[in-house]
């Protein structure tokens, strides 16, 4: 019970976003089977799928920065319902419709309109949260977010073959659920004034590039952060592949039973390491969590036909990945005055996407 006593405390918004994360990510089954729905069902190459994959991350590119923007001159509320609505539409439709590329484009300009209000679903997190608790409620988002995901890819899984449709339109109806609740519990107020918590943190003033550029610290776990996420990237985008190859017929379910573990993994683990790891710094935290996954990937390369080394990789992958993604919210938002986080988080993640595009491209030229 310790365990989850550790997040006690936190206000009653953290804990309405936690459960619309879980909401909405019970219905995310299109996510973890694109590179197969690309591959199996539309019959494109590996080197089409790669591309395919890397010309709509391109296209959602601009999201990020365009969503930081927003974040920080709107309300941050009004944004995220705003784009939850189109996207919604977009999912069910997209699901009616035959399965084409072009039924695939319509899921993705919902999928854009997700991208973009992510910069505000991050900097209202960190608006709502007292400074000394925004690890914990990163923690417990992330950790919603993966219990809504243990479900969803064996189910997409067991509804790939004959019923892929109904996939797309679960994914809108559970975003309208989060949507609800957010709409109707969420109270997004002026906060009280903050001091920033670290020394090297950027202060007010200027442009983004300027408040980035001010803080030696801040630019280092951009970069860090970026190069990670090219490597994150690729794991997802070579995993999915290689199972396909070597399990023609059943490598969907095989996939998704994966990706389950990997959600479980962050269920059981995600509290532990967090009380865990509690006075560890952040920054040490990231670089146990970089070894961790660069481990993983040399039991992933070792693995191939071998169903238990696919396991063996992604726990030691999953256990990297809670290091990280418990941190990097907090970190952020105590390095960066709150009318700029909506864009640091921009453009964080646009820096991170530039590079998964970047590895992604290069490895599609080898197609295998």
């Amino acid at each position: 019970m310790k365990l989850l006593a550790q997040y006690k405390g936190l206000k009653k918004e953290n804990y309405i976003l936690f459960f619309g994360k879980i909401v909405t990510n019970l219905g995310s089954m299109v996510w973890p089977m694109l590179t197969m729905i690309l591959h199996k069902k539309l019959g494109l190459s590996a080197t089409d799928t790669a591309t395919f994959i890397i010309v709509s991350g391109v296209i959602f590119l601009p999201a990020n920065l365009w969503g930081g923007h927003i974040a920080d001159h709107f309300n941050k509320k009004k944004v995220i319902i705003g784009c939850d609505m189109i996207s919604i539409l977009l999912f069910i439709i997209s699901g009616f419709l035959p399965l084409s590329l072009f039924s695939m484009c319509v899921l993705l300009v919902g999928a854009f309109f997700q991208t973009l209000e992510a910069p505000a679903y991050q900097a209202l997190v960190a608006k709502i949260t007292p400074p000394d608790k925004r690890e914990k409620a990163f923690s417990l988002l992330y950790l919603g977010g993966n219990i809504g995901l243990i479900a969803s890819p064996v189910l997409a899984g067991l509804l790939f073959r004959r019923y892929l449709w109904l996939c797309f339109v679960i994914s809108g109806l559970s975003i309208s659920v989060s949507t609800i609740l957010i709409a109707r519990f969420i109270r997004e107020t002026d906060g009280e004034k903050e001091n920033l918590l670290h020394k090297d943190a950027a202060v007010s003033g200027g442009s983004i590039l300027k408040i980035f550029l001010r803080s030696r610290a801040l630019l280092l776990f951009v970069l860090a952060h970026t190069f990670y996420h090219g490597a994150y990237a690729q794991f997802g985008y070579l995993m999915p592949l290689d199972i396909s190859r070597a399990f023609p017929e059943n490598g969907a379910f095989l996939y998704g039973t994966i990706n389950s573990v990997n959600c479980l993994v962050v269920v059981l683990c995600t509290p532990l390491l967090t009380m865990f790891f509690e006075k560890v710094s952040m920054t040490k935290k990231f670089a146990a969590g970089i070894l961790l996954q660069a481990i993983s990937f040399l039991a992933f390369l070792l693995s191939f036909g071998f169903i238990p080394g696919y396991y063996l990789s992604i726990v030691l992958f999953t256990l990297g990945e809670i290091m990280t993604s418990i941190m990097i919210g907090a970190y952020l938002s105590s390095r960066v005055p709150e009318q700029y986080r909506g864009r640091i988080f921009g453009l964080n993640s646009f820096a991170a996407s530039f590079m998964s595009g970047v590895v992604e491209c290069t490895a599609s030229a080898d197609p295998g």
